[in-house]
């Protein structure tokens, strides 16, 4: 096995990885969109509605990017 050879494995193991990274990366950014987007919509309601869900105003972002568990 030549050099040549060993360096066009490690290239094409490369080029192989990069669309299951940039894959991840995608799915992380359309989780944190859907997040942000979920948490404008639960800022909105009033104090009353998110006790009615068992959600107090500080624990907005919490609950929705945890759960309320």
């Amino acid at each position: 096995m030549s050099a040549l050879s060993i360096v066009h494995e490690c290239t094409s193991a490369l080029i192989a990885r990069k669309p299951s990274r940039l894959g991840g990366l995608m799915a992380a950014l359309m989780r944190e969109i859907e997040i942000r987007r979920a948490l404008r919509e639960v800022s909105t309601l009033d104090e009353a509605m998110l006790h009615d869900i068992g959600i107090s105003p500080g624990g907005i972002e919490e609950a929705v990017r945890c759960g309320r568990g």
